[in-house]
C-alpha cells in the first residue's frame, strides 16, 4: 500500500510540473505569435515585452520544452502498465503496432510541418546572418563605398568612413578594433553593458541609452556589442556620448 502512495505521490509530482511547463509554453507561444514583433528589427521597442528581448523569452521556452520532454519521459515510465494495459485492452492483438504508431506520430507531425513550412531563404534573409562568411559580411558592408552597377567589386574600391586605407583584416581582429574605445581612463568596450559604463562613469545608464537614441524598454544588462547590432550605433558613437556628459558634468 505505502508502495502504491508513493508512485502517486510521483505521478502527482510530475503531473503538476508537466502543467506548469506547458502553461509556460503556451503563454510564450502567445507572446512570440501574436504580441512580439518578428522579422528585422524596425523599431527596437517592439522586440521588448517585460524587459526582455524576443529571443530571450525565445531562450525560455526552449528551456521550458526541455524540461517538458524529461518530465513527459518520467510521466510515461511511472505509467507504462496501465499504458500497455489500456492499449492491450483497445487494441487486442494489435496492441504492438498500435505503441509503435503512437510513438512515431509526433515525429511525422513535425515532418508535416516541415513539408507545408515555406522554404524559399529570401524571406527570412534580412532576420539575420548564419555562420561563415556571411558574418564577414555583416560587419563590412554596412561601412563599404561600392562602384556603380554593372562594375566589378575590387578589394581596391571598398573604403571605411574612419579608416580609408585600412588593410583587410580577420573578422574577429575586425569585430575587436570596432568594439573598443577610451575615454580617458576609461576603456569601452562591445562586452560592457550599460550598467558597466554607469558604474565606471558614475553617469546614469537611463542617460546613455536616451543619448544613443535607444528605447525605454532597453535592459540594462545588454551588452554594448548587442546593442550595437540591434539599434545600429557604433562604440565611437558611446565614446563621444560619454566624453560630451563628462565634459558638461565638470
Amino acid at each position: 500500500m505505502s508502495r502504491r502512495m508513493k508512485e502517486s505521490d510521483w505521478r502527482y509530482l510530475v503531473d503538476a510540473l508537466l502543467f506548469v511547463c506547458l502553461i509556460g509554453m503556451a503563454f510564450i507561444g502567445v507572446l512570440l505569435g501574436l504580441v512580439i514583433s518578428e522579422g528585422p528589427v524596425s523599431s527596437g521597442g517592439s522586440k521588448y515585452f517585460l524587459g526582455l528581448h524576443r529571443h530571450q523569452w525565445g531562450n525560455i521556452h526552449a528551456y521550458l520544452s526541455i524540461a517538458f520532454v524529461v518530465l513527459m519521459i518520467v510521466h510515461i515510465v511511472l505509467s507504462w502498465k496501465w499504458i500497455k494495459a489500456k492499449t492491450l485492452q483497445i487494441f487486442k492483438r494489435r496492441a504492438t503496432p498500435a505503441l509503435v504508431a503512437i510513438g512515431a506520430l509526433p515525429f511525422v507531425v513535425l515532418f508535416l510541418f516541415w513539408i507545408w513550412a515555406s522554404k524559399d531563404a529570401d524571406l527570412f534573409r534580412s532576420y539575420g546572418v548564419g555562420t561563415g562568411e556571411s558574418q564577414r559580411i555583416q560587419w563590412v558592408q554596412p561601412r563599404e563605398t561600392l562602384p556603380p552597377p554593372g562594375q566589378g567589386v575590387r578589394q581596391d574600391d571598398l573604403r571605411t568612413e574612419e579608416k580609408p586605407a585600412a588593410p583587410a583584416v580577420e573578422p574577429e581582429r575586425f569585430r575587436e578594433e570596432e568594439d573598443h574605445a577610451q575615454v580617458g581612463s576609461i576603456t569601452i568596450t562591445g562586452q560592457q553593458t550599460l550598467g558597466d559604463l554607469e558604474k565606471a562613469t558614475g553617469i546614469p545608464a537611463r542617460t546613455i541609452a536616451q543619448g544613443l537614441g535607444l528605447p525605454e524598454a532597453v535592459p540594462m544588462n545588454e551588452s554594448l556589442g548587442r546593442l550595437r547590432r540591434l539599434y545600429g550605433f557604433e562604440i565611437q558613437d558611446v565614446r563621444d556620448l560619454v566624453a560630451r556628459l563628462i565634459k558638461e558634468r565638470e
